[in-house]
């Protein structure tokens, strides 16, 4: 990043242009609000980053064979991959974990603590 523009930025030139309009509307750039706007604008002009889509989801064939012949059928093989893709998507995502209440009684379900898991 010795150019000022991250590694995981897919079209430098179109970043680049971004940064020139945040320092263009921003009296302090090197701020949140100008980096989350200049993010914004990069991607309203088409840019991308690299490694975006999480990566590849591999089929499981032994859980995935229902009927247990050792073949993979057309709807066992969907099957399959849709519950990959599934798992996938929550293991990257995090998500939030219910912690046992402290006290004596109920605890109503609105106050119950929640923790939240980070991603990777």
């Amino acid at each position: 990043m010795a150019s000022g523009i991250p590694k995981n930025v897919a079209n430098p030139s179109l970043y680049k242009k971004a940064k020139a309009k945040a320092k263009a509307k921003f009296d302090v750039y090197p701020s949140a609000y100008a980096n989350g706007w200049m993010v914004q604008e990069y991607k309203r002009m088409g840019g991308t980053y690299k490694g975006e889509t999480g990566g590849e989801v591999t089929l499981n064939p032994e859980k995935s064979d229902l009927d247990n012949d050792g073949k993979l059928s057309r709807y066992e093989r969907k099957r399959g991959t849709a519950i990959a893709k599934s798992m996938a998507k929550k293991m990257n995502m995090g998500g939030t974990v219910m912690v046992q209440g402290r006290g004596c009684g109920a605890i109503m379900p609105s106050k119950q603590k929640k923790t939240r898991v980070p991603r990777g």
